[in-house]
């Protein structure tokens, strides 16, 4: 374990601040799974995460390419410093659902960078809608699928962005699709294939969706 987090640690510092974004994403990503999945877990599994980080205030490229300030970092690094305080101490269901909320608060922070990065993509890519603030009945359903959502595009090696409607809803208000959870299939040329709003079969019917587009292609 300890070989595996200073190997972690030498490619963090080989590749700079290239992929700050992708580097937090995947670590971040890769924790709620665990978490979905009642692995046994320690604040130490979080560390990765914390590096990143930590890091990232010494960043040149924070504001020019992130457009992202140091405060809006200390913020994130304090809001997860609070969720590993109580961590050990709550079950891991909760756990899950306080750090959905953590996923949420850096998918704000990062919200410009990753529009562009999105949209940018040349492949079948996946633009969900999820919220950082309804009834509690929406607030499960969005942590579940969002979960859903990880699962598939890591299966199928697909981009995907995770945006709290709450917070912005913009691109809610552009492509008609006004309730969370929600979800956008965008083409490589960034054409809607398909939209699903708010259905408990959702992650059933992508599933099926894009096993057909893979077929077809």
């Amino acid at each position: 374990m300890k070989k595996l987090f200073l190997i972690f640690l030498l490619l963090i510092s080989s590749n700079g601040f290239a992929q700050l974004y992708e580097s937090i994403e995947t670590e971040a990503a890769n924790l709620l799974l665990d978490l979905s999945n009642h692995k046994s877990l320690s604040s130490t599994d979080f560390e990765g995460l914390k590096v990143i980080l930590k890091n990232a205030d010494s960043s040149n490229e924070l504001e020019i390419k992130y457009q992202v300030n140091l405060q809006e970092v200390d913020s994130l690094q304090n809001h997860l410093q609070l969720f590993l305080s109580e961590f050990e101490k709550i079950s891991s269901d909760s756990a899950l659902v306080l750090f959905n909320k953590w996923y949420l608060h850096f998918s704000n922070t990062f919200y410009n960078y990753a529009d562009e990065e999105f949209f940018s993509s040349n492949k079948t890519k996946i633009l969900f809608f999820s919220t950082s603030m309804s009834c509690y009945c929406t607030l499960e359903m969005c942590k579940k699928k969002t979960i859903g959502i990880l699962n598939l595009a890591k299966e199928k090696n697909l981009d995907y962005w995770i945006v709290d409607s709450y917070e912005h809803n913009d691109l809610q208000i552009k492509y008609e699709t006004f309730f969370a959870p929600s979800l956008i299939v965008f083409d490589s040329n960034n054409n809607v294939l398909y939209k699903i709003e708010y259905d408990e079969k959702m992650i059933t019917l992508l599933t099926a969706l894009l096993n057909g587009l893979i077929k077809k292609g």
